[in-house]
């Protein structure tokens, strides 16, 4: 028997004995192979399967406290991504609502909410940060 003639048959008998004789799950697969295939004829999803190694290197290394503060830590970004982007959106939609850009005096009596100050000091800080970290040793 030729080894094309037993890999048929072990293709066979594997594809009768396991979900590869469910219909869904061979289209699905035949999906997932046109859609890797570009990844593999380039080389690409060899980076995919590097970058996969050496997160899951990383993971194996950290002990429970640093895996709970490297999650802490995306979370944070992923919150703070969120509500950047809420509320770039929602003062989108204000300015576009208005009929003319606010005066001098418009912008400066908006200084009376305290919400206002609140997210100018915030920006004044943060730009200070930078200014700080900006400066030649």
């Amino acid at each position: 028997m030729s080894d094309q003639e037993q890999l048929a048959m072990s293709l066979e008998k594997l594809a009768s004995e396991t979900a590869l004789n469910d219909h869904a799950t061979i289209d699905g697969l035949r999906a997932l192979i046109d859609k890797a295939a570009p990844l593999v004829q380039a080389g690409r999803l060899n980076n995919i399967i590097d970058l996969l190694s050496v997160i899951s290197d990383n993971i194996e290394f950290l002990d429970e406290a640093a895996l709970e503060k490297t999650t802490k830590v995306g979370e944070e970004v992923l919150a703070l991504g969120w509500t950047t982007g809420n509320a770039m959106r929602m003062a989108n939609a204000q300015t576009q609502a208005l009929d003319k850009p606010p005066g001098l005096f418009q912008l400066m009596s908006s200084l009376k909410d305290p919400d206002v100050r609140r997210s100018l000091h915030f920006l004044i800080g943060t730009m200070r940060i930078i200014g700080r970290q900006m400066k030649p040793d």
